[in-house]
Protein backbone atom coordinates (compact mmCIF):
# COMPACT_ATOMS: atom_id res chain seq x y z
CA UNK A 1 0.00 0.00 0.00
CA UNK A 2 2.74 2.25 0.42
CA UNK A 3 4.55 1.74 -2.29
CA UNK A 4 5.55 5.50 -3.56
CA UNK A 5 3.08 6.52 -1.39
CA UNK A 6 5.92 8.88 0.31
CA UNK A 7 6.41 10.38 -3.30
CA UNK A 8 2.07 11.02 -3.89
CA UNK A 9 2.67 12.65 -0.45
CA UNK A 10 5.11 14.74 -1.58
CA UNK A 11 3.76 15.78 -4.52
CA UNK A 12 0.20 16.49 -3.38
CA UNK A 13 1.37 17.88 0.15
CA UNK A 14 3.19 20.52 -1.87
CA UNK A 15 0.55 21.29 -3.92
CA UNK A 16 0.90 22.02 -7.70
CA UNK A 17 4.23 22.54 -9.19
CA UNK A 18 5.32 26.05 -10.47
CA UNK A 19 5.83 25.51 -14.70
CA UNK A 20 9.31 25.94 -14.72
CA UNK A 21 11.69 24.19 -17.30
CA UNK A 22 14.94 24.93 -15.90
CA UNK A 23 14.60 23.12 -12.17
CA UNK A 24 14.20 19.89 -10.82
CA UNK A 25 10.66 19.71 -8.90
CA UNK A 26 10.75 17.08 -6.06
CA UNK A 27 9.36 14.64 -7.38
CA UNK A 28 12.16 14.57 -10.24
CA UNK A 29 14.72 14.86 -7.54
CA UNK A 30 13.15 12.04 -5.49
CA UNK A 31 13.35 9.93 -9.29
CA UNK A 32 16.24 10.62 -9.86
CA UNK A 33 18.05 9.25 -6.97
CA UNK A 34 15.95 6.22 -6.80
CA UNK A 35 17.39 5.90 -10.46
CA UNK A 36 20.92 6.59 -9.52
CA UNK A 37 21.16 5.19 -6.02
CA UNK A 38 23.69 2.66 -5.79
CA UNK A 39 21.89 1.28 -2.43
CA UNK A 40 18.86 0.60 -4.34
CA UNK A 41 20.72 -1.24 -7.23
CA UNK A 42 21.84 -3.21 -4.70
CA UNK A 43 18.61 -4.02 -2.81
CA UNK A 44 17.13 -4.70 -6.54
CA UNK A 45 20.07 -7.45 -7.02
CA UNK A 46 19.68 -8.64 -3.37
CA UNK A 47 15.81 -9.11 -4.44
CA UNK A 48 16.52 -10.42 -8.11
CA UNK A 49 18.55 -13.52 -5.92
CA UNK A 50 16.03 -14.22 -3.68
CA UNK A 51 13.84 -14.68 -6.43
CA UNK A 52 16.05 -17.21 -8.15
CA UNK A 53 16.15 -19.15 -4.61
CA UNK A 54 12.44 -19.24 -3.82
CA UNK A 55 12.26 -20.47 -7.87
CA UNK A 56 15.25 -22.96 -6.75
CA UNK A 57 13.39 -24.54 -4.10
CA UNK A 58 10.36 -24.97 -5.82
CA UNK A 59 11.96 -27.08 -8.46
CA UNK A 60 13.79 -29.46 -5.77
CA UNK A 61 10.55 -30.90 -5.60
CA UNK A 62 10.69 -31.93 -9.11
CA UNK A 63 12.46 -35.49 -9.95
CA UNK A 64 16.08 -35.57 -10.88
CA UNK A 65 16.67 -37.37 -14.18
CA UNK A 66 19.89 -37.74 -15.50
CA UNK A 67 21.69 -39.77 -18.40
CA UNK A 68 24.93 -41.32 -19.33
CA UNK A 69 26.96 -42.94 -22.59
CA UNK A 70 30.38 -44.32 -22.48
CA UNK A 71 32.95 -45.78 -25.13
CA UNK A 72 35.56 -48.40 -23.66
CA UNK A 73 38.09 -50.04 -25.69
CA UNK A 74 39.56 -53.38 -24.87
CA UNK A 75 43.57 -54.27 -25.70
CA UNK A 76 45.56 -57.60 -26.07
CA UNK A 77 44.80 -60.95 -25.04
CA UNK A 78 41.56 -62.04 -24.10
CA UNK A 79 39.02 -64.65 -24.19
CA UNK A 80 36.53 -64.65 -27.31
CA UNK A 81 33.01 -65.47 -25.82
CA UNK A 82 32.20 -67.62 -28.56
CA UNK A 83 34.70 -69.86 -29.15
CA UNK A 84 36.40 -69.54 -25.43
CA UNK A 85 40.01 -69.29 -26.66
CA UNK A 86 42.13 -66.49 -26.29
CA UNK A 87 42.51 -63.93 -29.12
CA UNK A 88 44.40 -60.87 -29.44
CA UNK A 89 42.34 -58.46 -30.57
CA UNK A 90 41.05 -54.91 -29.74
CA UNK A 91 37.20 -54.92 -28.58
CA UNK A 92 35.30 -51.75 -28.46
CA UNK A 93 32.20 -51.58 -26.32
CA UNK A 94 29.36 -48.97 -26.02
CA UNK A 95 27.01 -48.36 -22.43
CA UNK A 96 24.17 -46.28 -22.46
CA UNK A 97 21.98 -45.72 -19.49
CA UNK A 98 19.09 -42.95 -18.49
CA UNK A 99 18.37 -42.57 -14.59
CA UNK A 100 15.87 -40.99 -12.21
CA UNK A 101 14.44 -40.58 -9.03
CA UNK A 102 12.67 -38.15 -7.17
CA UNK A 103 12.32 -37.66 -3.15
CA UNK A 104 8.93 -38.98 -1.94
CA UNK A 105 9.91 -37.69 1.76
CA UNK A 106 12.68 -35.86 3.45
CA UNK A 107 10.90 -34.44 6.92
CA UNK A 108 9.05 -32.50 4.93
CA UNK A 109 12.47 -30.26 3.96
CA UNK A 110 10.85 -29.21 0.41
CA UNK A 111 8.13 -27.77 1.85
CA UNK A 112 9.62 -26.12 4.94
CA UNK A 113 12.84 -24.73 2.23
CA UNK A 114 9.93 -23.68 0.15
CA UNK A 115 8.33 -21.09 2.25
CA UNK A 116 11.42 -20.14 4.14
CA UNK A 117 13.05 -18.48 0.94
CA UNK A 118 9.18 -17.62 -0.58
CA UNK A 119 8.82 -15.64 2.89
CA UNK A 120 12.92 -13.92 2.08
CA UNK A 121 12.13 -13.08 -1.33
CA UNK A 122 9.19 -11.26 -0.10
CA UNK A 123 11.17 -9.28 2.84
CA UNK A 124 13.85 -8.07 -0.02
CA UNK A 125 10.97 -6.54 -1.91
CA UNK A 126 10.16 -4.75 1.37
CA UNK A 127 13.45 -3.84 2.03
CA UNK A 128 13.54 -2.35 -1.79
CA UNK A 129 10.68 0.28 -0.79
CA UNK A 130 11.98 0.70 2.61
CA UNK A 131 15.12 2.13 1.09
CA UNK A 132 13.39 4.01 -1.26
CA UNK A 133 11.27 5.96 1.79
CA UNK A 134 14.21 6.32 3.08
CA UNK A 135 15.90 7.80 0.07
CA UNK A 136 12.22 10.19 -0.33
CA UNK A 137 12.84 11.53 2.79
CA UNK A 138 16.49 12.61 2.67
CA UNK A 139 15.60 13.88 -0.27
CA UNK A 140 12.74 16.30 0.96
CA UNK A 141 14.77 17.29 3.75
CA UNK A 142 17.79 18.58 1.98
CA UNK A 143 15.18 19.91 -0.38
CA UNK A 144 13.21 21.72 2.35
CA UNK A 145 16.64 23.33 3.36
CA UNK A 146 17.42 24.35 -0.59
CA UNK A 147 14.06 26.02 -0.13
CA UNK A 148 14.61 27.71 3.48
CA UNK A 149 18.00 28.92 1.98
CA UNK A 150 16.47 30.50 -1.05
CA UNK A 151 14.02 32.26 1.11
CA UNK A 152 17.34 33.27 3.52
CA UNK A 153 18.69 34.71 0.37
CA UNK A 154 15.33 37.20 -1.01
CA UNK A 155 14.84 38.13 2.68
CA UNK A 156 18.75 39.58 2.80
CA UNK A 157 18.65 40.82 -0.20
CA UNK A 158 14.90 43.00 0.86
CA UNK A 159 16.93 43.79 4.20
CA UNK A 160 19.96 45.37 1.67
CA UNK A 161 17.62 47.20 -0.60
CA UNK A 162 15.61 48.68 2.14
CA UNK A 163 19.14 49.84 4.03
CA UNK A 164 20.23 51.35 0.85
CA UNK A 165 17.61 53.31 0.46
CA UNK A 166 17.58 54.43 4.07
CA UNK A 167 21.26 55.28 3.44
CA UNK A 168 20.90 57.77 0.44
CA UNK A 169 17.99 58.96 2.27
CA UNK A 170 20.31 60.05 5.35
CA UNK A 171 23.39 61.07 3.25
CA UNK A 172 21.21 63.93 1.46
CA UNK A 173 19.92 64.61 5.19
CA UNK A 174 23.84 64.60 6.12
CA UNK A 175 24.14 66.82 2.94
CA UNK A 176 22.04 69.49 3.77
CA UNK A 177 22.65 69.61 7.86
CA UNK A 178 19.70 67.80 8.74
CA UNK A 179 21.32 65.33 10.87
CA UNK A 180 24.14 64.11 11.94
CA UNK A 181 26.79 61.50 10.99
CA UNK A 182 25.98 58.69 13.13
CA UNK A 183 22.98 57.94 12.02
CA UNK A 184 24.61 57.22 8.31
CA UNK A 185 27.68 55.72 9.90
CA UNK A 186 25.61 53.16 11.33
CA UNK A 187 23.34 52.93 8.62
CA UNK A 188 26.61 51.89 6.59
CA UNK A 189 27.63 49.49 9.38
CA UNK A 190 24.08 47.96 9.12
CA UNK A 191 24.78 47.48 5.43
CA UNK A 192 27.65 45.49 5.85
CA UNK A 193 26.12 43.49 7.93
CA UNK A 194 23.59 42.55 6.18
CA UNK A 195 25.63 41.39 3.04
CA UNK A 196 27.51 39.69 4.88
CA UNK A 197 24.31 37.56 5.78
CA UNK A 198 23.19 37.57 2.33
CA UNK A 199 26.55 35.65 1.97
CA UNK A 200 26.42 33.45 4.63
CA UNK A 201 23.01 32.38 3.03
CA UNK A 202 23.90 32.10 -0.27
CA UNK A 203 26.91 29.41 1.35
CA UNK A 204 23.87 27.77 2.85
CA UNK A 205 21.82 27.53 -0.40
CA UNK A 206 25.32 26.12 -1.90
CA UNK A 207 25.99 23.38 0.61
CA UNK A 208 22.06 22.43 0.55
CA UNK A 209 22.29 21.96 -3.22
CA UNK A 210 25.79 20.05 -2.66
CA UNK A 211 23.70 17.70 0.30
CA UNK A 212 21.04 17.64 -2.08
CA UNK A 213 23.23 16.54 -5.32
CA UNK A 214 25.41 13.90 -2.85
CA UNK A 215 21.70 12.37 -1.63
CA UNK A 216 20.72 12.27 -5.51
CA UNK A 217 24.29 10.72 -6.61
CA UNK A 218 24.36 13.66 -8.79
CA UNK A 219 27.87 14.84 -9.88
CA UNK A 220 29.06 17.48 -8.69
CA UNK A 221 29.76 18.91 -11.65
CA UNK A 222 26.08 19.13 -12.70
CA UNK A 223 24.37 22.08 -12.55
CA UNK A 224 21.31 21.45 -10.72
CA UNK A 225 18.48 24.45 -9.74
CA UNK A 226 15.58 23.64 -8.28
CA UNK A 227 11.68 24.51 -8.59
CA UNK A 228 10.33 26.30 -5.25
CA UNK A 229 6.74 24.26 -4.71
CA UNK A 230 3.93 26.78 -4.52
CA UNK A 231 2.34 26.06 -0.74
CA UNK A 232 -0.69 24.05 -0.25
CA UNK A 233 -4.13 26.20 0.84
CA UNK A 234 -4.74 23.62 3.73
CA UNK A 235 -1.62 21.86 5.35
CA UNK A 236 -2.63 18.52 6.73
CA UNK A 237 -3.58 18.53 10.61
CA UNK A 238 -2.68 15.82 13.27
CA UNK A 239 -4.92 14.04 15.89
CA UNK A 240 -3.51 10.89 16.38
CA UNK A 241 -0.99 10.74 19.28
CA UNK A 242 2.18 9.00 18.92
CA UNK A 243 1.02 5.33 20.04
CA UNK A 244 -1.81 5.69 17.56
CA UNK A 245 0.30 6.07 14.59
CA UNK A 246 2.73 3.99 15.78
CA UNK A 247 -0.17 1.36 15.80
CA UNK A 248 -1.01 1.96 12.47
CA UNK A 249 2.55 2.16 11.21
CA UNK A 250 3.41 -1.77 12.40
CA UNK A 251 0.45 -2.70 9.32
CA UNK A 252 2.58 -0.59 7.03
CA UNK A 253 6.10 0.38 7.20
CA UNK A 254 7.97 -1.68 5.06
CA UNK A 255 10.77 -2.26 6.96
CA UNK A 256 8.33 -3.71 9.73
CA UNK A 257 7.01 -6.37 7.23
CA UNK A 258 10.32 -7.73 6.30
CA UNK A 259 11.63 -7.90 9.66
CA UNK A 260 8.55 -10.11 10.46
CA UNK A 261 8.99 -11.71 7.18
CA UNK A 262 12.68 -12.71 7.95
CA UNK A 263 11.40 -13.68 11.38
CA UNK A 264 8.64 -16.28 10.32
CA UNK A 265 11.01 -17.31 7.54
CA UNK A 266 13.81 -18.36 10.32
CA UNK A 267 11.14 -20.51 11.74
CA UNK A 268 10.68 -22.31 8.43
CA UNK A 269 14.36 -22.76 8.13
CA UNK A 270 14.80 -24.28 11.48
CA UNK A 271 12.03 -27.04 10.57
CA UNK A 272 13.80 -27.31 7.23
CA UNK A 273 17.09 -27.98 9.25
CA UNK A 274 15.30 -30.55 11.58
CA UNK A 275 14.41 -32.52 8.39
CA UNK A 276 17.74 -34.14 8.32
CA UNK A 277 17.07 -35.90 11.68
CA UNK A 278 14.38 -38.14 9.85
CA UNK A 279 14.40 -40.96 7.22
CA UNK A 280 14.59 -40.33 3.85
CA UNK A 281 12.70 -42.16 0.97
CA UNK A 282 13.14 -41.89 -3.12
CA UNK A 283 11.86 -43.83 -5.61
CA UNK A 284 14.26 -44.68 -8.36
CA UNK A 285 14.21 -46.03 -11.69
CA UNK A 286 16.76 -47.34 -14.73
CA UNK A 287 17.17 -47.93 -18.12
CA UNK A 288 20.23 -49.42 -19.51
CA UNK A 289 21.86 -50.70 -22.74
CA UNK A 290 25.33 -51.92 -23.88
CA UNK A 291 27.06 -52.43 -27.16
CA UNK A 292 30.23 -54.71 -27.80
CA UNK A 293 32.19 -55.01 -30.42
CA UNK A 294 32.71 -58.94 -29.83
CA UNK A 295 29.15 -59.99 -29.73
CA UNK A 296 29.07 -62.42 -32.49
CA UNK A 297 26.20 -64.21 -34.79
CA UNK A 298 27.10 -67.49 -36.95
CA UNK A 299 26.72 -67.33 -40.21
CA UNK A 300 27.78 -71.16 -41.38
CA UNK A 301 30.28 -73.94 -40.88
CA UNK A 302 32.35 -76.04 -42.42
CA UNK A 303 33.26 -78.99 -41.28
CA UNK A 304 37.04 -79.05 -40.83
CA UNK A 305 37.56 -83.14 -39.47
CA UNK A 306 37.22 -84.81 -36.50
CA UNK A 307 39.26 -84.60 -32.74
CA UNK A 308 39.23 -87.34 -30.81
CA UNK A 309 37.17 -86.56 -27.45
CA UNK A 310 37.87 -89.99 -25.36
CA UNK A 311 37.09 -93.41 -25.35
CA UNK A 312 34.78 -95.74 -24.52
CA UNK A 313 34.23 -97.41 -21.34
CA UNK A 314 33.94 -101.50 -22.45
CA UNK A 315 36.20 -101.74 -25.65
CA UNK A 316 38.43 -98.64 -25.10
CA UNK A 317 37.13 -97.48 -28.82
CA UNK A 318 38.11 -94.17 -29.91
CA UNK A 319 35.15 -91.46 -29.70
CA UNK A 320 35.87 -88.72 -32.40
CA UNK A 321 34.22 -85.61 -32.66
CA UNK A 322 33.96 -83.78 -35.90
CA UNK A 323 35.12 -80.01 -36.11
CA UNK A 324 34.33 -77.26 -37.49
CA UNK A 325 34.95 -73.63 -38.83
CA UNK A 326 32.46 -70.92 -38.09
CA UNK A 327 31.61 -67.94 -40.00
CA UNK A 328 30.67 -64.86 -37.97
CA UNK A 329 29.66 -61.41 -38.00
CA UNK A 330 29.34 -58.57 -35.10
CA UNK A 331 25.50 -58.09 -34.37
CA UNK A 332 24.11 -54.72 -35.82
CA UNK A 333 24.36 -51.81 -33.25
CA UNK A 334 20.40 -51.53 -32.92
CA UNK A 335 19.97 -54.99 -32.82
CA UNK A 336 22.08 -55.08 -29.64
CA UNK A 337 21.07 -52.04 -28.14
CA UNK A 338 17.56 -53.55 -28.26
CA UNK A 339 17.94 -57.05 -27.06
CA UNK A 340 20.52 -56.02 -24.05
CA UNK A 341 17.74 -53.51 -23.19
CA UNK A 342 17.42 -53.95 -19.40
CA UNK A 343 15.06 -51.77 -16.78
CA UNK A 344 15.23 -51.35 -12.85
CA UNK A 345 12.81 -49.75 -10.64
CA UNK A 346 12.58 -49.00 -7.17
CA UNK A 347 12.15 -47.67 -3.65
CA UNK A 348 15.14 -46.99 -1.13
CA UNK A 349 15.54 -45.63 1.98
CA UNK A 350 17.93 -43.65 4.02
CA UNK A 351 19.11 -42.12 7.73
CA UNK A 352 21.60 -40.59 8.75
CA UNK A 353 22.39 -42.44 12.26
CA UNK A 354 24.79 -40.87 13.19
CA UNK A 355 27.33 -38.12 11.74
CA UNK A 356 29.32 -36.17 13.98
CA UNK A 357 26.69 -34.57 15.28
CA UNK A 358 26.26 -32.36 12.46
CA UNK A 359 22.72 -32.18 11.83
CA UNK A 360 21.90 -31.68 15.40
CA UNK A 361 24.33 -28.51 15.77
CA UNK A 362 22.82 -27.12 12.50
CA UNK A 363 19.40 -27.41 14.04
CA UNK A 364 20.52 -25.83 17.15
CA UNK A 365 22.13 -22.90 14.81
CA UNK A 366 18.65 -22.49 13.01
CA UNK A 367 16.94 -21.98 16.10
CA UNK A 368 19.67 -19.51 17.52
CA UNK A 369 18.64 -17.29 14.00
CA UNK A 370 15.07 -17.46 15.04
CA UNK A 371 15.80 -15.92 18.29
CA UNK A 372 17.87 -13.44 16.63
CA UNK A 373 15.41 -12.61 13.76
CA UNK A 374 12.91 -11.83 16.71
CA UNK A 375 15.43 -9.48 18.39
CA UNK A 376 15.90 -7.49 15.14
CA UNK A 377 12.04 -7.15 14.40
CA UNK A 378 12.12 -5.75 18.15
CA UNK A 379 14.89 -3.42 17.47
CA UNK A 380 13.40 -1.89 14.16
CA UNK A 381 9.70 -1.65 16.25
CA UNK A 382 11.38 0.23 18.69
CA UNK A 383 13.23 2.37 16.16
CA UNK A 384 9.86 2.97 14.38
CA UNK A 385 8.35 4.07 17.83
CA UNK A 386 11.08 6.16 18.37
CA UNK A 387 10.88 7.95 15.54
CA UNK A 388 7.41 8.73 15.22
CA UNK A 389 7.72 10.35 18.54
CA UNK A 390 10.13 12.41 17.48
CA UNK A 391 7.93 13.19 14.02
CA UNK A 392 5.28 14.19 16.43
CA UNK A 393 7.31 16.77 18.54
CA UNK A 394 8.94 17.61 15.50
CA UNK A 395 5.64 18.61 13.87
CA UNK A 396 4.06 20.01 17.24
CA UNK A 397 7.23 22.37 17.45
CA UNK A 398 6.55 23.15 13.58
CA UNK A 399 2.95 23.94 14.28
CA UNK A 400 3.72 26.21 16.97
CA UNK A 401 6.27 28.32 15.24
CA UNK A 402 3.85 28.70 12.04
CA UNK A 403 1.65 30.09 14.45
CA UNK A 404 3.87 32.15 16.13
CA UNK A 405 5.18 33.55 12.46
CA UNK A 406 1.46 34.03 11.63
CA UNK A 407 0.50 36.17 14.34
CA UNK A 408 3.78 37.82 14.19
CA UNK A 409 2.83 39.01 10.08
CA UNK A 410 -0.78 40.40 11.40
CA UNK A 411 1.15 42.36 14.22
CA UNK A 412 3.59 43.37 11.26
CA UNK A 413 0.67 44.56 8.77
CA UNK A 414 -1.04 45.91 11.39
CA UNK A 415 1.94 48.23 12.05
CA UNK A 416 2.67 48.82 8.53
CA UNK A 417 -0.49 50.07 8.03
CA UNK A 418 -0.61 52.21 11.10
CA UNK A 419 2.99 53.48 10.31
CA UNK A 420 1.42 53.89 6.64
CA UNK A 421 -1.40 55.99 7.60
CA UNK A 422 0.79 58.43 9.85
CA UNK A 423 3.25 58.99 7.10
CA UNK A 424 0.71 59.99 4.91
CA UNK A 425 -0.77 62.32 7.35
CA UNK A 426 3.04 63.98 7.77
CA UNK A 427 3.94 62.37 10.96
CA UNK A 428 6.30 60.20 10.56
CA UNK A 429 9.48 60.00 8.54
CA UNK A 430 10.25 57.76 5.36
CA UNK A 431 12.54 55.90 7.48
CA UNK A 432 9.78 54.92 9.79
CA UNK A 433 7.85 53.68 6.67
CA UNK A 434 10.65 51.44 5.23
CA UNK A 435 11.46 49.80 8.85
CA UNK A 436 7.94 49.07 8.93
CA UNK A 437 7.76 47.36 5.70
CA UNK A 438 11.35 45.94 5.69
CA UNK A 439 10.15 44.36 9.59
CA UNK A 440 6.81 42.93 7.20
CA UNK A 441 8.33 41.59 4.61
CA UNK A 442 11.06 39.85 6.72
CA UNK A 443 8.16 38.05 8.98
CA UNK A 444 6.11 37.12 5.63
CA UNK A 445 9.57 35.34 4.53
CA UNK A 446 10.07 34.24 7.73
CA UNK A 447 6.00 32.62 7.71
CA UNK A 448 6.97 31.05 4.90
CA UNK A 449 9.80 29.03 5.84
CA UNK A 450 7.53 27.85 8.88
CA UNK A 451 4.68 26.46 6.41
CA UNK A 452 7.33 24.87 4.38
CA UNK A 453 8.86 22.86 7.57
CA UNK A 454 5.10 22.55 9.03
CA UNK A 455 3.93 20.92 5.53
CA UNK A 456 7.49 18.63 5.96
CA UNK A 457 6.34 17.74 9.27
CA UNK A 458 3.20 16.95 8.71
CA UNK A 459 4.23 14.85 5.88
CA UNK A 460 6.16 12.55 7.81
CA UNK A 461 2.99 12.01 9.85
CA UNK A 462 1.01 11.16 6.50
CA UNK A 463 3.70 8.89 5.77
CA UNK A 464 3.87 6.99 8.76
CA UNK A 465 0.13 6.86 9.06
CA UNK A 466 0.38 4.87 5.76
CA UNK A 467 -2.97 6.41 3.98
CA UNK A 468 -3.75 6.03 0.24
CA UNK A 469 -3.32 9.05 -1.80
CA UNK A 470 -4.02 9.12 -5.51
CA UNK A 471 -3.13 12.10 -7.83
Amino acid sequence: MLKNAILLLLSLTFGQINAQTDGFTLKQCIEYAWMNNLDVRQYMLNARSSELDATQARLAMLPSVSTSAGQNYQFGRTIDRFTNTFINQTIRTNNFSLNASVMLYSGMQNINNIKSKDLLNSASNESIQTIKNQIALSISAAFLQAIQAEENIKNARFQIESTKTRIERAQKMVDAGTSDLSALLSLKAQLANEELNLVTAESSKSSAIINLKTLMQMPVESELNISIPEIAEEIPGNEFSATEIYQLALGNMPQVKAAEMQYQSSVFQSKYARGFMAPSISLYGNISTVYSQSAKTITGATQTGTQAIGVTQNTNDIVLQPTFSYNTQTIDFGKQLKDNLGQSLGVSMSWTLFNGFQVHNQYQKAKIQIQSSEINLLKIKNTLLNDIQIAVTNYNSALARYKAAKNNIEAQKLSLDYVQKRYDAGASTSFDFIQAKNSYLQAQSSETQARFELLFRALILEYYKGKPIQF
